[in-house]
């Protein structure tokens, strides 16, 4: 987890995800999260550049986080996206319902 340093009362908060994003590590994942939400940042950031595949849990459980920050006052943002990924977040539709913010897996717009 890295906090990251922005001009804000409630800092931003990184989690990298390493490696495929699905059931078999969302128990980790999840803990990371939720120790990362409780200082209530103003944004969490979930870095998926290094992450080449994400399930429909792994969507389930980023759908839910990002329902947490909304109602605690701050962001839920995906970082560095790869094209695989991009494409389940739009065919699910949730490419319009993230936040979505370029890295090493993203070229161009991000949304």
């Amino acid at each position: 987890m890295t906090v990251l340093s922005e001009p804000r009362s409630r800092p931003a908060v990184a989690v990298e995800v390493i490696g495929e994003l699905d059931l078999s590590c969302l128990a980790r994942i999840r803990v990371q999260i939720d120790e990362a939400l409780s200082g209530r940042p103003e944004r969490l950031v979930v870095d998926l550049s290094a992450c080449p595949f994400v399930d429909a849990s792994a969507l389930s459980m980023l759908l839910e986080v990002h329902r947490r920050a909304c109602r605690a006052g701050g962001a839920l943002t995906l970082r560095g996206c790869s094209p695989r990924v991009l494409r389940l977040l739009s065919l699910t539709g949730l490419r319009r319902v993230f936040d979505l913010e370029p890295g090493s897996g993203v070229s161009g717009a991000a949304r």
